[in-house]
């Protein structure tokens, strides 16, 4: 009989060993190889656009899947190897050649591999198209293109040479060894902790982890906003002591056990305290690496509720349902264009109005870079960038507001909770120029008007827009140009919902109608080009955009992008689901880590410490004492890390969003809600698997 023929029948034997790693392998290849088919079909690639910073954080993502799932491999591969470690030292005993059995054991090792990437290639195509096909079925816009893609397939099959490679070097390394007694203990090894233990060294881990967390977060905020310096990666490293100090107080929850004021329940469990003590190194290990991995598996379910609920609260709260503003000297849509559409389409079109902004050149200050010493660069250009002006009399018809400006004064147009950062601050602004008249006029910062539905894009720089005194409004623009003037349209539907049909219509029509000179990236100034290409640099928002009039849902950073209410709810939730897609994939690699290294962990529980449990029932322990001690070493490996991982994570976010502006907006508050219950499922998920587990454990001790 052959060593192959051997391995076969103990492949029938030991079909958990087997499942597991079977499972492992074909699991990450499956995820891997439906994640990179996904973003790189025709159907995700149509949404994201090119060059933009969406694609690169979706690059950005799939590249950290990879690496997990890589990791997760190697994992059960090295935990596959482990069980393989005694039944190869029993073959080398019993007199194998060890050039043979390394040769058997890479065989077995290449087939399983191959049989699991090859099941996990077609399991990750299949889910690929189920992907594709619900995401078809919640985009807003009709999607014809198809889910499959060369680059995809690619990939994933490029990813499963890599598991392939690294799992047989894995293999070959192991066999290296030439210990006997290594190879046949390799599974048996105990590690027991073997510190000194005292309540000092949890309170200096309960500091460490307070103090690197706070720093790590509030530090660069607080170097940005009052000392106005970049402290580069310096609070990062703050992050280590936070691991330090999480390290030190899972040594503690395992190390110490005193007596208190109870010694009865102290001596009932101290069983269980030296069992877990005796694993001691390799349980703290395992529960900091459950804990990381719960806090990495929140943290990418966190980011896209928290996104899409600010997104979709912002929208909400626009006043105006429709806004569209463009050159005035451009043949855009028009009243009697919009009507005819609103016509078209059964919408009603109520509190129509239109008026003027004046485009001027504005002094402002430079905020780009920092210095070697980590400060901010502050340059201020009497001639910055041009920016919009409206009469306050336009402004209020317009709003409905009753603002009054005084003349040398400006208030500058903002959304309702936009606040200042170190790039971007209000009464920056102090200069103005007629480019056309040669005419100028110093003025005064007057404080901000509150106005979303007049806001374009950020509101800042290049997007500024700001409201004048009546009188100054007028001499500055007399003589300008219809290029150099913007006519902004605001009105309302009668029902927002009934006018989804109009809307896609309407900006279809606005885009066809677009003229080159508007197709600019909302970060385009014509001044800051001259200066650029005067100075011998290149101006890195040249390039055209190529509008989509089918996709509204595609954030093309258009400088002249129509607001319309009803799609962006529409387009927002879109993109929440696309990106949320992309995380999840992150989540669910780090979920099944998770299980899979607390599964693991608990079994070693009931390999290792079986003895103990059969000589405490030769002395009389009945099962449901067993149970118990095996109840309290499971609950430390599950309960804690869940705890510890699930609080630091939603205190982190709690510390996250409140450093932002030192408040919470209501949709920070749905977030935060929405977070607790991904908490709570993250807690499920936990005892499913603790009750799996333990099962599993009482089935092998009993």
């Amino acid at each position: 009989m052959t060593l192959n023929n051997l391995f076969s029948k103990l492949r029938k034997r030991n079909r958990g060993n087997y499942t597991q790693f079977v499972f492992c392998v074909t699991f990450a290849v499956m995820l891997i190889g439906s994640f990179s088919t996904v973003i790189f079909s025709p159907l995700i690639q149509s949404v994201l656009p090119e060059g933009g910073d969406s694609r690169k954080q979706v690059y950005m993502i799939f590249a950290v899947a990879a690496v997990g799932c890589l990791l997760f491999s190697i994992y059960a591969a090295g935990l596959f190897l482990r069980y393989k470690s005694r039944e190869t030292g029993v073959f080398i005993a019993l007199g194998a050649e060890k050039g043979k059995l390394s040769r058997a054991l890479l065989l077995e090792v290449a087939l399983l591999t191959g049989l699991c990437t090859l099941a996990g290639l077609i399991l990750g195509n299949a889910l690929a198209v189920l992907i594709g096909q619900i995401f078809k079925g919640l985009a807003v816009s009709d999607v014809e293109k198809g889910t499959l893609s060369l680059t995809g397939v690619g990939t994933s099959l490029l990813f499963a040479v890599v598991v392939l490679l690294c799992l047989m070097f894995m293999a070959f390394r192991f066999m290296k060894r030439s210990n006997l007694m290594d190879i046949m203990n390799q599974q048996r090894k105990s590690e027991p902790l073997k510190k000194m233990v005292t309540g000092r060294y949890a309170a200096i881990g309960g500091a460490l982890l307070i103090i690197g967390i706070a720093c790590g977060l509030l530090l660069p905020v607080i170097a940005a906003k009052l000392m106005e310096k970049n402290l580069g990666l310096i609070p990062y490293l703050f992050y280590i002591l936070a691991l330090i100090g999480l390290y030190m107080l899972m040594v503690y929850s395992v190390a110490v056990h005193k007596k208190g004021r109870n010694p009865k329940k102290y001596y009932k469990h101290m069983i269980s305290y030296g069992m877990m003590k005796f694993q001691g190194a390799s349980v703290v290990r395992n529960m900091l690496v459950i804990a990381l991995l719960i806090i990495a598996t929140l943290f990418a379910c966190f980011y896209g509720p928290t996104q899409y609920l600010n997104g979709k609260m912002l929208h909400q709260n626009n006043p105006v349902d429709f806004a569209l503003a463009y050159p005035k000297n451009v043949d855009e849509v028009k009243k009697e264009d919009i009507q005819e559409l609103a016509g078209k389409h059964h919408a009603e079109i109520q509190n129509y109005r239109e008026g003027e902004l004046i485009r001027l050149l504005a002094s402002g200050v430079e905020r780009e870079s920092y210095d070697s010493s980590g400060n901010l660069i502050e340059i201020y250009k009497k001639q910055f960038c041009y920016q919009e002006f409206i009469s306050a009399k336009a402004y209020n018809r317009l709003t409905g507001s009753e603002i009054t400006v005084d003349r040398g004064t400006y208030k500058q147009i903002k959304r309702p909770n936009a606040e200042e950062t170190i790039w971007n601050r209000f009464g920056d602004l102090d200069h103005v120029k007629n480019t056309v008249t040669g005419l100028t006029m110093n003025l005064k910062d007057g404080g901000t008007a509150d106005y979303q539905g007049l806001v374009q894009n950020d509101g800042f720089t290049v997007n500024g827009r700001f409201v004048l005194n009546d009188n100054d409004f007028s001499k500055l623009k007399r003589g300008l140009s219809d290029e150099l003037i913007t006519r902004q349209i605001l009105f309302d539907a009668g029902e927002l919902e009934d006018s989804y049909e109009f809307a896609k219509a309407l900006f279809k029509e606005y885009c066809l109608r677009a003229s080159d000179e508007m197709k600019v990236l909302s970060s385009y100034d014509e001044f800051q080009k001259q200066e650029a290409l005067a100075a011998g640099k290149t101006y890195g928002y040249d390039s055209q955009v190529q509008l989509r009039p089918e996709h509204s849902e595609v954030d093309l950073g258009w400088k002249y992008a129509p607001n319309f209410k009803i799609l962006n709810l529409k387009n927002i939730f879109s993109s929440f689901i696309l990106y949320y897609l992309l995380f999840i994939y992150v989540a669910v690699i780090c979920m099944a880590a998770v299980g899979i290294i607390a599964y693991t962990r608990s079994m070693n529980v009931g390999i290792a410490n079986k003895q103990v449990f059969d000589d405490l029932r030769k002395l009389g322990a009945d099962h449901g004492y067993i149970r118990k001690l095996v109840v309290s070493q499971l609950k430390k490996l599950f309960v804690l890390p869940t705890i510890v991982g699930s609080g630091l994570m939603f205190g982190y976010y709690v510390l996250l969003l409140w450093q932002n502006d030192s408040r919470f907006l209501p949709d920070e508050w749905a977030a935060l809600g929405v977070d607790l219950v991904t908490c709570g499922v993250m807690g499920l998920y936990q005892f499913i698997m603790y009750r799996f587990s333990l099962k599993r454990v009482m089935k092998i001790i009993l």
